[in-house]
């Protein structure tokens, strides 16, 4: 066998091992003001957007601001040219968003794709009761949850009704500074111990034990009421205050609520964390921080050489049903009136031609390793926070149950893409083989004969009340999403 020559005297030897890139250290200087720019706009929005309907209000409201307008307004044969923008809402629970490229409709789309649902409590159909002089509401917790990290908590209460008399009301309470707010109680140590301590750590705070504290004081019987013989017996008049506000406020009666949309959600700000202020801290990282750096891309994105859009789904973390999740119909009813207003009809093998020939980031956010927890991970195949955009060639659990992976020829056009705009990037999955894993949208798109590459952010704390991300990781995913979607690959 031929031995390899050595390298010329005098000529330096390249790195043959792999090194992590601090995001940090990575940052241009120049960068500073947009990253600080992107992250207060991030702020802003996780801020004011703490339900599904709130954040597809909000950023319908600002999309059609930045010129996208609905497709289903379109006359029938209208034709959309290069550059024009376009937005499909699905049932006011899911979105989608396009800017029309150069080439053929068929040639396929560049997708970002990302899911706005968070884990959070939604109140049961018949949620007010009394009991021991408290009125309280019953929940029932969406998305994987450690239930115990909801109790001791301030929470706010943010409703969607259409009352009998086909009334739409939205609310919400607790947001404001002057605004009460709510909470599950927990047992205190001094009582826990033969109640509570020895519970596994999934039972610390059962489902059934989830009620939220929302009143204590009877409300005051009326001048009619007074006039009347005898007290009833039995009568709550806890939960008659309580009815009393929600009719005297929103003209709600108790059934109302049984046909309603109310959620608990943390009743607090997302901050910057971290004495330099480089972290942000907040309610919904996952997955809104993907949903906000895909509209910060597509916002951006003129006259593509591809189709770029945005897919936003709701119902992921229970697994993408219904028909605003990533398994409905509503992927291939986006396309196919984009096809319409691009080539003029629309057909079945057009439409499979078309998502045949797509590429698609899925962006979903993942777990770093922790210090404190670090047992959790496989080190060397562990994301780091702040060192910019996570790839993950495949998701699931244990032996890649439930993954979507990518196929290598699509990861290596995104690697040279990554390279190309000097954008930091890591490799990991979450936690180790046999004890972490999860899923996304990814393994759904990929059904549809799509290329699908994970690439997403990295975010502690993951599914509780407050989770915490870097601004320069959000700062990279924005840049990578845009170059995708503008210059593709």
């Amino acid at each position: 066998m031929e031995k390899k020559k050595a390298s010329p005297p005098g000529k330096e030897r390249p790195g043959l091992g792999y090194k992590k890139t601090n995001g940090w250290e990575a940052l241009p200087p120049k960068d500073e003001k947009t990253m600080e720019e992107q992250a207060h706009r991030y702020l802003a929005f996780l801020g004011t957007c703490k339900t599904e309907r709130e954040t597809l209000a909000w950023l319908d409201k600002d999309a059609r601001r930045a010129g996208f307008q609905p497709l289903a307004a379109m006359k029938a044969g209208s034709q959309l040219k290069p550059g024009a923008r376009v937005l499909f809402l699905n049932k006011n629970r899911a979105m989608g968003l396009a800017v029309i490229g150069r080439r053929p409709i068929t040639d396929g789309l560049h997708v970002v794709a990302a899911h706005h649902d968070v884990p959070h409590l939604d109140l049961k159909a018949l949620p007010l009761y009394e009991k021991y002089g408290m009125a309280l509401l019953k929940t029932h917790y969406y998305g994987g949850v450690k239930k115990f990290q909801w109790a001791a908590l301030p929470l706010a209460l943010h409703g969607f009704v259409i009352t009998k008399g086909g009334k739409t009301i939205s609310f919400s309470i607790g947001e404001k500074a002057d605004e009460p707010v709510f909470s599950i109680t927990d047992l205190p140590p001094h009582l826990s111990y033969k109640v509570q301590n020895d519970r596994k750590a999934t039972e610390v705070l059962k489902g059934e034990e989830l009620n939220i504290l929302v009143g204590n004081r009877p409300r005051k019987p009326t001048k009619a009421e007074v006039k009347k013989a005898e007290e009833k017996k039995g009568e709550e008049k806890v939960k008659g205050a309580v009815l009393d506000y929600l009719y005297q406020t929103w003209g709600l009666v108790e059934e109302d609520l049984a046909w309603a949309e109310i959620s608990a959600v943390p009743a607090f700000p997302p901050r910057e964390v971290g004495f330099q202020r480089e972290l942000i801290g907040g309610f919904g990282h996952d997955d809104r921080a993907c949903v906000m750096a895909a509209y910060e891309a597509i916002r951006e994105v003129k006259v593509p050489e591809h189709t770029a859009a945005v897919l936003l789904f709701d119902k992921e973390e229970i697994g993408s049903a219904g028909a605003s999740g990533a398994q409905s119909m509503m992927i291939a009813d986006f396309f196919t009136s984009l096809i319409e207003h691009t080539a003029g009809a629309a057909s079945y093998g057009a439409l499979r031609q078309t998502m045949g020939n797509s590429y698609v980031l899925s962006g979903d956010t993942n777990a770093p390793i922790d210090p404190t927890f670090e047992a959790a991970w496989d080190a060397s195949n562990a994301g780091y926070l702040g060192n910019g955009v996570w790839i993950c060639k495949f998701t699931g659990s244990g032996g890649k149950a439930g993954s979507s992976e990518a196929d290598v020829e699509f990861i290596a056009r995104i690697r040279d893409l990554l390279v190309d705009e000097k954008i930091p990037y890591q490799f990991g999955e979450m936690g180790k083989v046999d004890e972490g894993g999860g899923g996304t949208v990814a393994k759904f798109l990929a059904q549809l004969n799509m290329h699908v590459l994970d690439v997403a952010l990295p975010v502690l704390s993951l599914h509780s009340p407050f989770e915490i991300l870097a601004k320069v990781d959000y700062h990279y995913t924005i840049r990578a999403y845009q170059a995708f979607l503008a210059k593709g690959l």
